[in-house]
């Protein structure tokens, strides 16, 4: 019976098939010793709005490329956002920007990501403005997950030029789109 648990768990991490509890329970006798990436696995499919994030961010030329920016929502000229806020991510965060084309920022790139539901896109320049009149200007290369219409990512390089980064989180901004 060991050899069956050892196969059947062999053959799910090796296909990622999900098995349905039930189905497998007349396979192993309803033992309770199933490995958990049997019963805790991720259902087969990705839903629609996490699909464009388990596509490669390489683009493989310009074409497929301009085809991936065309498929995300375009910003509206002039777009703008008052009452915005900011949180800063880094390190590692900052690796494969999902932006089509967008190279890897550091710490202190003048960049940002947003939320899909942002009224500015990937590829856009963007001036946040703070209460106290503070300015920088960044680029969007990146998709923040958690974020919403009103918030950005930045670097700790964008952050600190509105205060510390102890702070955590810049509120009262204006976000508004350069050009």
């Amino acid at each position: 019976m060991t050899q069956i648990r050892r196969l059947l768990t062999l053959l799910v991490v090796a296909t990622s098939l999900v098995l349905v509890p039930s189905a497998t329970a007349d396979l192993v006798d309803n033992s309770n010793e199933l490995p958990s990436i049997i019963n805790d696995a991720a259902p087969a499919h990705l839903a629609d709005s996490l699909a464009a994030y388990s596509q490669p961010r390489i683009p493989i030329n310009a074409e497929q490329s301009a085809k991936k920016v065309r498929r995300h929502h375009k910003s509206r000229s002039g777009a703008h956002v008052s009452g915005g806020k900011a949180t800063y991510y880094a390190g590692h965060q900052l690796d494969n920007p999902a932006c089509p084309g967008a190279t890897t920022p550091n710490d202190s790139s003048m960049i940002a990501a947003i939320s899909d539901d942002s009224p500015f896109a990937c590829g856009d320049q963007l001036r946040i403005k703070d209460p106290n009149g503070k300015e920088a200007t960044v680029h969007v290369v990146d998709k923040c997950a958690g974020c919403t219409s009103n918030w950005l990512d930045v670097t700790k390089g964008v952050f600190t030029k509105f205060d510390s980064l102890d702070k955590g989180v810049l509120e009262g901004l204006e976000i508004s789109k350069v050009g």
